[in-house]
């Protein structure tokens, strides 16, 4: 094979959701001709999604407990601390030390924890080069470390651009009424400002080496698309709900204009590396658009990263590449590898990526070695020892506070570093989870829990730890002391109580459990699935099917959901539908072993024996100890393919597995307590105040009376009303102005206060004097728009969506008015999607604490629902509880869902 250039360009967050109109549009046409000229797909990102782990693996071929980044910050084992994760950090060869060793000439710039710049055989600057400033009385001040070779720090130092010159003609294609903006009172420019400057400032230096410096590899990472979504998906088109008519006219085109801006960059970096270079562009994953996006971020370290979406993207266009063609089952792991094989150079066996033959036009013999940290050579990795320094250090934590990815460490260097440590364990449980190495998870999701089971989320993952081990009791047992009220149990937890119940083959529990959830969020598809794969286990395969295709609509690219598909076409016996829902399932995520599984058995039955071993082959790699993945393989080696020595091999296999498993198929048989016991658990009160002490919640920036107000939300007809009678006859004064009379949907009154229907555009309303004395009724539409000066204490109604649609229904047609000019399952479907996204952004938002109630349960055992309302809102505002049972009727309870 000739020698090659390759160029490796990642966009931070890029997403085809984003890039498909516009180019359909002829808004990217650098892109659009990119991918004309060879190769486009998916990328499937991994677990957790955040970065500096993600471009590591991109950097390495490996998943993050080999490679070493476990996050964004680690303890500092030299100074007391915290300090980020930096190149010093990354325990094996990346990209760039494996071909300095063989002689090939790299330039890297603004990689992921590439800080201190590593002495390789090429050019380094380091993701600390947006830290460059310039003095006048000095020059340009860059700190050591940050630019390889030290030489030409001042030459490449100079090409930083700083925000304060960016001019008009570069602000106005983004924001064209910039000029309007109170920078006093609105910061967002100034965030977009920093974000431009830093990507203009990667590009000036990443084009600077490409013009004065030769190079055979070349790797350069733009974060400015993440971060523009981050600080602007929030308006992007279609207008969410909580944005201000204002807000979102003047930030609407920031994202489409990233986009275009980095199209233009492309087309610059194309010409630079000429027509005989081979170039990758890839993103680490998606970015959340349209009605998945979040209202808010999560209330814990690295909460921007619930906006990430599973798919990035990847393009490859060059000499031998195909053209103008589709590759499916990329993923993150795999483009470290297709570099390799782009210089003809082995693939390391402990390598979890593969290379992408299927870009080729003419696949090239991919050859191995046992591991490329082995091979001696001039690799440019620092000597064991080299340590950051300390000034560098606080920088960069600077930045990554700056961005959110971290919390502010505090003067507290112990409690700063077991919180660092604490995290880093936690991110590398997450991953192992994911990857199905359950023991090893376990053992840090104990460790954590331990030290830290004040936190949901610890909680969450320690009980997915046991369940995944087959601790099937004890995660029931975990579930109930977390929750002693099962009725406040997330959303997310029920799926895992149901997933032991389906484990112990409780099936009518299960399924009771997932309907539970599934009145919860309607349109998380992953609860579909979880549904699909009970309907599954009672053969219940038509049911099954519709779960599954359910999942799908909702969200198209779930390869489990196609996975599942696959495995009801199996079980009836269809091989056609069978291939085609496993190859939906790993062109999406190659990862996939039972799709790859299933696939094998339709190319078998289907009389294709060649393939259906490769796709059995592959289902092993992921997974090898599944049984009948082994036994089909006997068969066919003993029949078609004629090979008794591999088929006596796969017999052997199965006979030890089948005999670990004692005769059994489940994965998940219960195991003994002996063998493992459960952490202490606070209560849930005593959670929420130690969560509180260790995360304060930050104080807005404005002026503010800081005042804590009593809301009772919830969709319309699902309560509200009755929880303020309830409120009311407890002794807690009521905000009304009685405008709204009684009638026959509310015999005993609205209880409305109708002036809070205008606090989006007069926040000033809650300034009345003594008005955070009184509880407001506020529908969940309203609880976005409260100002943020303040804290609220909601009591959020929720009533089974079929009931609430009844209701209004009834209402709507007794008023003899119009109501919304939706189809009866489409307002289902609107109701359930508002609903989850309130919840949400109640439960994650800072300033808010919320209690839900269920109205169904209220009515009929108000005795066991009263005291969590008392204890929630303190007895000094509720001193009359006895007189609270007194209002409930439960003749009321209405339009009820049989």
């Amino acid at each position: 094979m000739a020698k090659r250039k390759v160029l490796l360009i990642g966009w931070d967050a890029a997403d085809w959701e984003h890039i498909d109109p516009l180019i359909e549009a002829g808004e990217l046409p650098t892109l659009a001709k990119f991918l004309n000229g060879g190769v486009m797909g998916n990328l499937a990102t991994l677990e957790p999604v955040l970065s500096p782990m993600l471009w590591n693996s991109v950097a390495t071929g490996k998943l993050a407990e080999k490679h070493g980044i476990h996050g964004f910050i680690e303890p500092d084992p030299v100074n007391g601390g915290v300090r980020p994760y930096t190149s010093t950090s990354r325990k094996v060869k990346a990209i760039w030390n494996i071909l300095s060793q063989e002689g090939y000439r790299s330039n890297i710039v603004g990689w992921w924890a590439s800080h201190p710049a590593e002495p390789i055989n090429g050019s380094i600057v380091t993701n600390h080069f947006n830290g460059v400033k310039f003095v006048p009385s000095k020059g340009w001040q860059v700190a050591p470390g940050t630019i390889h070779p030290k030489e030409k720090t001042q030459f490449l130092g100079r090409f930083r651009v700083m925000p304060q010159e960016l001019t008009e003609a570069h602000i106005l294609p983004f924001i064209p009424n910039a000029a309007n903006i109170d920078q006093e009172k609105d910061k967002r420019l100034s965030t977009f400002a920093k974000v431009l400057s830093d990507c203009v400032s990667v590009h000036s230096v990443a084009t600077a080496l490409m013009e004065t410096e030769p190079w055979d590899f070349m790797a350069v990472y733009y974060d400015a698309i993440d971060h523009f979504s981050h600080a602007f998906m929030y308006y992007h088109p279609p207008k969410m709900s909580n944005i201000s008519e204002a807000d979102f006219e003047m930030y609407k085109d920031v994202v489409k204009g990233a986009y275009k801006f980095h199209d233009m960059m492309l087309e610059r970096l194309l010409e630079l590396a000429g027509p005989d270079c081979t170039t990758i562009l890839c993103s680490d994953h998606g970015f959340q658009s349209r009605h998945l996006r979040p209202l808010s971020m999560p209330r814990e370290p690295a909460g921007p990263a619930a906006w990430h979406r599973q798919f990035g993207i990847v393009a490859v266009n060059g000499p031998g590449i195909k053209k103008d063609e589709l590759i499916f089952g990329a993923s993150l792991i795999d483009v470290g590898p297709t570099v390799l094989s782009l210089f003809d150079l082995p693939i390391g066996k402990d390598m979890d990526g593969r290379p992408l033959v299927e870009i080729y036009e003419n696949a090239p013999e991919i050859r191995e070695i046992p591991s490329w940290e082995d091979v001696p050579g001039e690799d440019g990795m620092h000597p064991p020892g080299t340590e950051l320094n300390r000034n560098d250090s606080e920088e960069l934590m600077k930045q990554f506070v700056a961005l959110g990815y971290v919390e502010d460490p505090g003067d507290d260097k112990e409690k700063a570093a077991e919180n660092a440590d604490i995290e880093s364990k936690y991110n590398l449980a997450r991953q192992l989870l994911w990857l199905n190495q359950y023991d090893k998870a376990l053992v840090l999701a104990q460790e954590i829990v331990e030290k830290r089971s004040w936190e949901s989320r610890f909680i969450e993952l320690l009980a997915k730890c046991l369940l995944s081990a087959g601790y099937l009791k004890l995660t029931e047992e975990l579930m109930q002391t977390a929750f002693p009220d099962e009725s406040q149990l997330p959303g997310r937890l029920i799926i895992v109580l149901a997933q032991a119940a389906l484990g112990m083959r409780d099936t009518d529990r299960a399924l009771a459990l997932y309907r539970r959830a599934e009145a919860m969020d309607a349109q998380a598809p992953g609860l579909h699935i979880q549904l699909g794969d009970v309907y599954l286990q009672m053969a219940r395969f038509d049911d099954a099917e519709r779960a599954y295709k359910k999942a799908i609509e909702i969200h198209e690219d779930s390869s489990l959901a196609w996975q599942g598909l696959s495995t009801v076409y199996r079980r009836r016996g269809d091989n056609e539908k069978t291939a085609d829902a496993a190859l939906n399932a790993v062109g999406r995520i190659h990862r996939s072993p039972m799709a790859h599984f299933n696939l094998g058995v339709a190319l078998a039955r289907s009389g294709d024996p060649q393939r259906a071993e490769l796709a059995f082959q592959t289902a092993l790699k992921f997974r090898p100890n599944m049984l009948n993945a082994h036994r089909w393989l006997s068969a066919l080696y003993r029949s078609e393919l004629s090979n008794p020595e591999k088929a006596q091999a796969h017999y052997q296999a199965a006979h030890v597995i089948q005999g670990k498993q004692g005769g059994s198929q489940s994965p998940k048989a219960p195991r003994t307590y002996q063998r493992f016991d459960l952490p202490e658990i606070p209560s849930p009160a005593e959670r929420r105040k130690r969560l509180d002490e260790e995360r304060p919640i930050k104080k807005a920036t404005a002026k503010s009376s800081g005042k804590e107000f009593v809301l009772v939300s919830g969709l319309p007809r699902s309560g509200t009303s009755l929880m303020m009678q309830m409120l009311e006859a407890g002794g807690m004064p009521i905000a009304t102005d009685g405008e709204r009379a009684a009638d026959v949907d509310n015999p005993k009154g609205y209880y409305e206060w109708e002036a809070i229907k205008q606090v989006a555009k007069k926040p000033q309303l809650l300034d009345e004097e003594g008005l955070d004395k009184k509880a407001i009724k506020s529908i969940s539409m309203l609880l976005t728009h409260m100002p943020p000066a303040h804290r609220y204490k909601v009591v959020f109604m929720k009533r089974p969506i079929e009931e609430i649609a009844a209701s209004q229904y009834k209402m709507i047609d007794r008023l003899g008015t119009q109501g919304a000019e939706l189809t009866e399952a489409d307002l289902l479907r609107g109701l359930a999607q508002h609903r989850h996204e309130a919840i949400g952004f109640l439960e994650k938002a800072e300033n808010f604490d919320v209690l839900t109630i269920d109205y169904p349960a209220l009515v009929e055992n108000p005795g066991e629902v009263i005291p969590q309302v008392v204890e929630f809102l303190g007895n000094d505002r509720l001193p009359h509880v006895e007189a609270m049972h007194a209002v409930v009727d439960p003749s009321l309870h209405r339009q009820k869902k049989d």
